[in-house]
């Protein structure tokens, strides 16, 4: 993740220094701990015999706490920005889809960083509406980076 995460994320850090993210959510403690989470799937992103990204959902989550659990969450599409616009995300969101249908869900939703105007295209080219938002509270964050809008996808 160390040549995935900061080309596109290092300017949300204070110092430009995404290390402490790094250290919380791609940890080898943190990996095994979100491999044996039940109704997950996680995969390393294979490219040309290349380590190129990470696919991280879950199924049968609640958007809110008002919905109910029917909604794969995609916790996390980390692809190489060499790879950004030929298609391979978008492949990828074909497959979650598909495994949504198959498990019964009837969304797909996600949370991205509002500043990302890249990744919020994408989003919405995919098919994904705005419903919410939230701030996040990492203390190392820059406060003008914290927040994040929640994306829904209906699969009817």
């Amino acid at each position: 993740m160390k040549n995935i995460y900061p080309p596109s994320y290092e300017h949300l850090w204070v110092n430009e220094n995404s290390e402490w993210y790094l250290q919380q959510c791609f940890s080898l403690e943190n990996l095994v701990s979100e491999l044996n989470e039940d109704l997950c799937f996680y995969s390393f992103i294979i490219y040309e015999d290349k380590r190129v990204g990470i696919l991280r959902y879950c199924y049968n989550t609640k958007i809110s706490e008002a919905s109910q659990q029917n909604a794969v969450f995609l916790h996390r599409l980390y692809l190489n920005q060499e790879l950004h616009g030929k298609g391979l995300a978008h492949e990828l969101m074909i497959h979650v889809e598909k495994q949504a249908v198959l498990k019964k869900n009837k969304y797909i939703w996600l949370k991205a960083m509002d500043t990302q105007m890249q990744a919020i295209r994408f989003y919405q080219k995919e098919g994904f509406e705005t419903i919410g938002s939230e701030r996040l509270d990492f203390k190392k964050m820059l406060r003008d980076f914290r927040g994040m809008i929640i994306m829904r996808k209906s699969l009817q």
